[in-house]
């Protein structure tokens, strides 16, 4: 509030230092014309003077008298228009006071409206700020609690393929196990069945062997008996023989064993392939859904976040456009108010009492008075446009149009008084130039007609006539035509 008033008292302070320039201006006006009325006052003196020296004594006197009731007259029409004056500025200055109270009442009102106004702005701002911030904050929960969800369903996920791997691995290990004993079984049957007809074998062939060293003893002997000397020779190599039969026995049973467990590891392997391949597929599906639903909220919470955004900018862009327009129309309603302020003083007693006129009495004095409009039907129309009293478009201005017609009026009115005034002041410069061309003697005086050549007792006066400049045409209301006309007959 300090910088308002303070603000106030500096257009109030502008205002007066420029209606004591105004008065400063009067005063020196005043002064000039002053000047200007003794300096004629002298001049005058001296033409008397001259004319007292003249020739032409008794005309000089006739004339003098004459003009000297002119003067008189003038002079007493002067005195009424300075007093007639100085009321009309002593009523402007109750005016000016009584305007200035209105003034500081309004600005006053004018001011508490504003500031009711802005402390309205104000709340209803706040009012969607917080709006705004406790729909940040919803979102902002929702957002979390969202998250905490997929979160939660997350781990609940990752527990659920945990323990299912854990299971898989447990039955993987149980039909390890199984395997392993099942394999352990079947080694101990095949290695009883080989050993059984390893034993079959053998006292198969330790029969035939008997037989067959028997034969062979007999035809060793022979043989012996024979060979003598490559007998040793034959025993070193069949015992080199039979060693290296053994450990072939033995490779092969450990190249069958080994070929057999690859068989069974191969098939493992494949089936256990298969297995991770279709919990990896799945795995990885899973993981794609995943993916692309949090793609989606990440999209779709970034969309909130620039719908959001956008939001607050147009709400700041339309706060800052409300505040500039609130602050044209204040400025716009300061001027309102000064320019009011200036018209109050040229305002009239009846126009601060009653600044408008109404329709209805205007009906009222055409129904009372005996009005002749030549035709009833103009008649019932102007009563209908002037009671009309409905609020439309073409009706928002008639308070505006009241005041500026009567503006128009006073206007045409001092331009008619003004035209009057110069006509007169024409005639009086032309009549003075008269009696100084008479009073004076020189060429154009005399190829002139010269004013106080006397005939048949008439001066001979030249007039100066009234010249028309132009045909202005004046428009007034009809209802205030009709008002002010009065009644025929």
């Amino acid at each position: 509030m300090p910088p308002r008033s303070a603000a106030a008292n500096i257009d109030r302070a502008n205002v007066m230092a420029e209606y004591d320039k105004q008065q400063l201006m009067q005063q020196g006006r005043r002064q000039s014309l002053r000047r200007d009325a003794e300096l004629e006052l002298k001049n005058t003196k001296y033409n008397m003077s001259k004319l007292q020296e003249s020739w032409l004594k008794i005309m000089r006197t006739a004339k003098t008298k004459q003009l000297k009731k002119q003067v008189e007259i003038i002079s007493q029409n002067h005195e009424r228009d300075v007093d007639r004056r100085d009321a009309i500025l002593q009523m402007l200055d109750r005016d000016l006071d009584e305007a200035e109270e209105q003034h500081q009442v309004a600005v006053r009102s004018h001011l508490l409206n504003v500031d009711r106004l802005l402390e309205i702005q104000q709340s209803r701002l706040m009012a969607l700020e917080d709006d705004f911030n406790n729909d940040v904050q919803t979102l902002q929960k929702e957002f979390d609690l969202e998250r905490a969800q997929i979160q939660e369903k997350h781990t609940l996920e990752k527990r659920e393929l945990e323990l299912i791997i854990q299971h898989v691995e447990k039955d993987e290990k149980q039909r390890e196990q199984a395997d392993i004993t099942e394999y352990q079984s079947q080694f101990e049957m095949i290695r009883n069945r080989n050993i059984e007809e390893d034993h079959q074998m053998k006292s198969g062939l330790e029969e035939k062997i008997e037989e067959t060293r028997n034969k062979c003893k007999e035809k060793l002997n022979n043989y012996t008996q024979l060979t003598e000397g490559s007998t040793a020779d034959y025993k070193e190599y069949l015992q080199r023989d039979a060693m290296l039969s053994k450990q072939v026995e033995r490779k092969l049973r450990q190249v069958t064993r080994m070929h057999d467990a690859i068989q069974h590891w191969k098939l493992k392997i494949t089936q256990n392939k298969q297995d991770c391949e279709e919990r990896n597929s799945q795995l990885r599906t899973e993981k794609d859904h995943l993916a692309k639903h949090f793609q989606e909220l990440k999209a779709k919470m970034n969309n909130m976040r620039s719908d959001e955004k956008k939001r607050l900018a147009d709400l700041t862009l339309n706060a800052r456009n409300c505040i500039r327009t609130l602050k044209d129309q204040l400025a716009i309603a300061e001027r309102i108010l000064k320019t009011a302020a200036l018209c109050r003083k040229f305002e009239t007693e009846r126009e601060k009492v009653l600044p408008f006129y109404l329709s209805r009495d205007q009906v009222q004095e055409m129904e009372e008075g005996n009005f002749e409009f030549g035709d009833e039907d103009l008649k019932d129309e102007i009563k209908k446009e002037i009671t009309d009293v409905g609020i439309d478009e073409w009706t928002y201005l008639d308070n505006f149009f009241k005041r500026f017609n009567k503006v128009k009026l006073d206007h045409l009115a001092i331009e008619q008084e003004v035209g009057r005034l110069q006509k007169e002041n024409l005639q009086l410069r032309s009549i003075l130039k008269q009696f100084l061309d008479g009073v004076s003697v020189n060429e154009d005086v005399l190829a002139q007609p010269n004013p106080l050549l006397v005939v048949n007792g008439k001066v001979n006066l030249n007039h100066v006539p009234v010249k028309r400049i132009g045909e202005k045409k004046v428009y007034v209301e009809a209802a205030h035509h009709v008002t002010n006309m009065p009644p025929l007959g």
